[in-house]
């Protein structure tokens, strides 16, 4: 591997970058890919060490506005994770014969970041996924889609944003980032496990044809994770007592490099950075129906640009930067390690998984008011070593 495998964050730039196509992204026994040399083929042109986003910071933003934004296609929220932003701007390129990568699970839920053509395969671009998709060779794509002129939108974690731009090493007009606010990216083997366990507990061992992690039939911030097993099976776990977000937001099964991200800030190397406004309710409750609402950060020309090209189709507001994180700290500061992630991470392959979480994880009621406190007292602690 090259020497950075704590830090590594899987972008995929390197091994897109090397001109011998001497390097392999391998999947460890957590769960996560990182890349793997064959020294036999390597010249030793340190491409890949060149084009690393963690050893070479990437260009960030220099101004970058906030707002809270709904999309009046009731239909199109609905089916996002908040407020529907993402599916108005991908449609934008679209409409100029562009294409759309992002992420997507492929039949066994395996996630992947595809290419998407057309509006009508749009949707499964949309949802949270939370588990860290695969690149494969979509970073060379995109290179190819732009070189000939066709309009790009690439969507992505920080990390993936980061290394896209380091790999292309240039700018290119009809290429349009968006990142997301993330609170890091799990195991791919915790994700497998979790799906097998619901299969198990709730269908026989067979696999849903439909998951849902942000469903929204008991509202937006009451979400809760859907699997659809076909006729009319479907059941829902809501998000503070599934076993799985519970692993998640115990930063229990999350990358190691998450726990030192460089990508984090309100300067962004993307044009616009989309998340859930989470304390609409507090900040501005006149604007929250408990039917999402996204918190946009715009950070380019461009990126405000295609904003305002669908500002027929939405609903906004400005918003100071600051309350707009102010209870999304995930936008500012890296998740904590839990303290026995590798002792959960090594026992999670041959143990039950739902006793295994409650092991770790009591299943309690959290109620929002101790949310909001925990809330203000990361924002304290950004603001005060400010």
């Amino acid at each position: 591997m090259l020497q950075i495998p704590s830090i590594c964050t899987g972008c995929h730039a390197c091994k897109s970058i090397c001109p011998q196509k001497c390097i392999i992204m391998k999947k460890t026994d957590e769960g996560f890919f990182f890349p793997v040399i064959d020294s036999k083929n390597c010249i030793g042109c340190e491409l890949c060490k060149k084009v690393c986003p963690v050893l070479h910071a990437s260009g960030k933003s220099q101004f970058t506005q906030a707002y809270a934004v709904k999309s009046k296609d009731e239909v199109e929220r609905n089916n996002s994770s908040s407020g529907g932003v993402f599916p108005l701007l991908a449609k934008q390129v679209l409409q100029k014969e562009g294409i759309i990568y992002g992420a997507a699970y492929d039949k066994n839920f395996v996630v992947r970041h595809i290419a998407v053509t057309d509006s009508i395969n749009l949707p499964v671009l949309q949802g949270a996924k939370y588990v860290q998709s695969i690149i494969g060779d979509v970073f060379l794509e995109i290179e190819q889609q732009l070189k000939s002129g066709r309009k790009v939108l690439f969507s992505g974690t920080p990390c993936q944003c980061a290394g896209l731009k380091a790999f292309l090493r240039r700018n290119y007009d009809n290429l349009t980032i968006v990142d997301m606010i993330c609170h890091g990216v799990p195991s791919s083997e915790v994700w497998q496990r979790y799906i097998d366990f619901r299969a198990r507990e709730e269908n026989d061992g067979k696999y849903p044809i439909r998951i849902n992690m942000r469903s929204k039939v008991d509202g937006w911030s009451r979400y809760s994770t859907e699997f659809d097993y076909g006729n009319n099976k479907i059941t829902r776990i809501p998000n503070r007592q599934d076993p799985f977000m519970r692993a998640f937001i115990g930063n229990i099964c999350l990358r190691s490099s998450c726990s030192a991200c460089v990508e984090k800030g309100v300067e962004r190397c993307t044009d616009i950075t989309i998340g859930d406004y989470w304390g609409i309710w507090n900040q501005h409750p006149e604007f929250n129906d408990e039917k999402g609402t996204s918190i946009v950060f715009v950070h380019t020309t461009k990126g405000k640009n295609i904003l305002n090209a669908v500002k027929e189709q939405i609903v906004r507001i400005e918003i100071d930067v600051e309350d707009a994180f102010r209870e999304n700290m995930s936008m500012m500061l890296s998740s904590v390690a839990h303290e026995k992630r590798g002792e959960f991470l090594d026992r999670v392959m041959s143990e039950n998984f739902g006793e295994l979480v409650n092991n770790y994880f009591p299943p309690v009621v959290i109620e929002k008011q101790n949310m909001w406190k925990c809330a203000k007292k990361l924002l304290d602690k950004y603001l005060n070593r400010k």
